[in-house]
């Protein structure tokens, strides 16, 4: 019999749907909500309702990544305004915030490494 452990919701693994909402989240699959910019609060509040959890298994078979690679040059494009909208409410100064914000490419992969970079050395920008 496998026992159950309530865990308390760990920032740095991956969670996954318990259950399924909309028709893109389907039971079992990694819910990769930094790389959607979904907030810390957002995603807590699924995770003490039960509707995402962690699970060791599943972390093993999926290929959990940061999730840029799926995803194309507009929603590259959408994460980084999302980014560089919370950089603007928490820089005092254009100065700031044009010296901090993550930069744009229309290029595929450039873009996803600005992203990473910018993550890398100012994430904590984005986290809520």
């Amino acid at each position: 019999m496998t026992t159950r452990h309530n865990l308390p919701f760990q920032i740095d693994r991956p969670v996954f749907v318990k259950v399924p909402w909309d028709d893109n989240y389907k039971q079992g699959d990694h819910l990769p909500w930094k790389e959607r910019s979904m907030t810390l609060d957002r995603v807590m509040i699924l995770y003490n309702t039960g509707q995402v959890y962690h699970n060791a298994e599943l972390e093993k078979e999926a290929r959990v990544g940061d999730g840029l690679d799926t995803m194309n040059i507009e929603q590259l494009t959408a994460v980084v305004d999302s980014i560089n909208e919370k950089v603007k409410a928490k820089t005092p100064n254009k100065t700031t915030f044009d010296r901090i914000k993550c930069k744009k490419s229309k290029i595929l992969d450039k873009q996803r490494g600005l992203i990473r970079s910018w993550r890398r050395n100012y994430g904590q920008y984005e986290v809520d």
